[in-house]
């Protein structure tokens, strides 16, 4: 019989080191391609960077006589507000900017808003959206909302705050640090698009899904109360207004609660239309708004918008005339609630 004999090579340092190159070069030249050309074939990436740089780039507009606004959310603003409309209905004195990631919660905007600031963001006005589940959530659903929002000083904070295990931390480390790692899901979806042209359509069709454990009052009301305060301190430290809005949803998650903790922590909520003022005819799912949805939602938010910058405009006035004096002091931050127009309430305005 036959006997064969393997002529093999050990590897030696040499070998090792050539791979370990390799892969570097690979992974450096994914990482390059991606962070800069990601953005020119994606509609979806350009319209988050584009509008994330102008957000930041967003001065106070007080010398014009004017009020900038930036108006932070998820897919929640993105599909519930038709923003050119709400524009054209709060008028030219307000300067509305837009930001939206898609899936993002209050702990990456609580971040994010503190990576804008450091970037050099002073708008007049800091408006965040988010449902009452999203702002008491320590959840986070976003590798890339991590990535954009999250300054790479805040990252272990971050993820202590969301009560990760090592492993969970280890991937958030890596979402901050890598566009391509931290985009990935993006980068995937965007590819199965140009496969799939109509795989949107397909997944719409699953069934609905969205399912939130029926609401802690007394804890949604202690969450809120500290979180809108932090909020409140954040924007206060560079000058910035914080008011909340709470989109309107089918079923009450909470809002009750949300508005009094911003009435006790003197944080303007607006709630253009209570829980159950529009039908299941107005969602897209259980939880996103189709156009008819929004068209009333956003005519609802800016006449909200109006009456609080109108409010604020006479309040700050007022102290600036007034002798310096605690009861002087501007009454501008305040929690509104106001309900559908149509509907038999009447608005109410709740003070500190």
């Amino acid at each position: 019989m036959h006997s064969f004999t393997f002529n093999s090579k050990t590897p030696t340092r040499a070998h090792i080191a050539l791979v370990l190159i390799l892969c570097a070069v690979f992974c450096a030249s994914v990482e390059l391609v991606t962070s800069h050309f990601f953005g020119r074939v994606s509609r979806i990436e350009k319209r988050r960077e584009t509008e994330y740089r102008a957000a930041v780039a967003v001065r106070s507009a007080k010398t014009q006589h004017k009020t900038s606004v930036v108006v932070a959310g998820n897919s929640l603003l993105l599909h519930g507000i038709d923003f050119p409309q709400l524009q054209q209905d709060v008028g030219g004195e307000i300067e509305l900017h837009r930001t939206v990631f898609e899936n993002t919660y209050f702990l990456d905007w609580y971040y994010g808003f503190q990576k804008m600031f450091r970037a050099g963001a002073r708008p007049d006005v800091m408006v965040l959206v988010l449902s009452p589940a999203q702002l008491t959530s320590d959840m986070n659903d976003s590798d890339y909302g991590v990535h954009m929002l999250v300054d790479p000083h805040d990252i272990i904070r971050f993820a202590k705050d969301m009560h990760t295990d090592r492993n969970r931390m280890s991937v958030l480390v890596l979402d901050n640090f890598s566009f391509f790692f931290g985009a990935r899901a993006e980068i995937r979806t965007w590819i199965l698009g140009k496969i799939l042209p109509d795989l949107p359509l397909l997944t719409s069709s699953f069934g609905r899904y969205y399912k939130f454990a029926p609401p802690d009052k007394n804890t949604v009301l202690e969450v809120s109360a500290k979180r809108l305060q932090q909020l409140r301190n954040l924007c206060g430290q560079y000058g910035t207004e914080f008011v909340l809005v709470v989109p309107p949803t089918l079923q009450d998650s909470g809002t009750s609660e949300v508005l009094e903790a911003g009435a006790s922590q003197g944080v303007p909520v607006l709630i253009p239309l209570r829980p159950g003022v529009l039908s299941s005819e107005n969602y897209s799912d259980e939880v996103h708004l189709n156009s008819q949805g929004a068209g009333e939602f956003t005519l609802a938010l800016a006449s909200n918008l109006k009456k609080v910058m109108a409010q604020n405009a006479i309040q700050t006035e007022t102290a600036s005339v007034l002798p310096e004096h605690p009861a002087n002091r501007p009454l501008h931050k305040t929690a509104i609630d106001v309900v559908q127009p149509n509907a038999p309430t009447t608005a109410a305005l709740i003070s500190k």
